[in-house]
């Protein structure tokens, strides 16, 4: 009797806490679901169905990533911190392999207007990018304002601005998202040029589709930097192994793939690398909404 109780309480937390999340998140998000937690592994081996005649690479990316919205008293609104590490592993012909890592916190505010359709979320960024994270690790300070309007129930439009003081010099960059749940099997949603999703539900266990995503980044080297752009655009397949466990496998191509080293404001050197395949596979506590 007393386990039957236990487990009772148990299912009304994890039913409380799932409620929770959702209530924060819905008014707010770029897409149907909010992955809780993430843990991401991608491999870009030397091989490639086009821009071959350049310098060979490898690469490696992993990344560890949570998202944990806090309700505010309205319960419309909501401070979000989704504090994440990565981590990159470059391969440039037969040189040796560099290491950088990146360790952040973002901590977001999701503000809606009484009375309009309008909404916007006021995102800070302070993060560690670096090929070490201690005492002397190197910092950046960013941000992101996004202003959303809702046009009705199934279509939200989405408009801002996102800066950060990179180490080749600020880094600004205008931003248009959209939310659209086309049908009840079909969603396209994100915030580009940063990423963009088409998702297919087949049924409650499996969805698939297609991903677009751009990440530029630097990272502190030597006196100088390395600058990350990696564009990616591949096919995925979600698998739900229970109602919020998904692993999500994804195989595609880069394009305009650059790799820079430089010293701010003196000197420059791109690598010159080729675009490659890559896999991707993530398993996330998801919730869906």
């Amino acid at each position: 009797m007393h386990m039957h109780h236990s487990n009772n309480k148990k299912k009304i937390a994890g039913w409380l806490l799932a409620n929770v999340f959702i209530a924060c998140v819905s008014t707010v998000a770029a897409q149907p679901y909010l992955d809780i937690l993430n843990l991401k592994y991608v491999s870009s081996p030397d091989a490639g169905l086009f821009n071959q005649n350049k310098n060979a690479v490898k690469i490696r990316h992993i990344g560890f990533t949570t998202n944990i919205p806090i309700r505010l008293k309205n319960k419309k609104d909501a401070v979000i911190l989704s504090p994440f590490w990565e981590n990159w592993l470059l391969k440039i012909n037969n040189q040796n392999q560099e290491s950088y890592h990146s360790v952040a916190l973002p901590v977001s505010l999701s503000k809606s207007i009484p009375y309009t359709r309008w909404s916007y979320l006021l995102t800070a960024i302070v993060r560690m990018n670096d090929s070490v994270i201690n005492s002397k690790g190197q910092w950046q300070v960013g941000g992101a304002i996004i202003s959303s309007y809702k046009r009705h129930e199934r279509l939200t439009l989405k408009l801002g601005l996102y800066i950060n003081n990179e180490f080749f010099g600020v880094f600004v960059m205008p931003l248009v998202g959209i939310d659209w749940k086309i049908d009840a099997g079909n969603n396209l949603f994100g915030i580009l040029p940063g990423n963009l999703t088409y998702e297919h539900k087949i049924n409650s266990r499996f969805y698939y589709g297609v991903n677009f995503r751009a990440i530029t980044n630097s990272y502190s080297k030597d006196k100088g930097y390395q600058r990350v752009n990696e564009n990616q655009l591949g096919f995925f397949l979600d698998t739900y192994l229970s109602k919020k466990f998904v692993i999500n496998i994804e195989a595609g191509h880069s394009f305009y793939r650059k790799l820079e080293s430089g010293v701010k404001h003196i000197s420059k050197l791109n690598a010159e690398v080729n675009d490659n395949l890559y896999v991707r596979a993530t398993l996330a506590y998801r919730i869906r909404f």
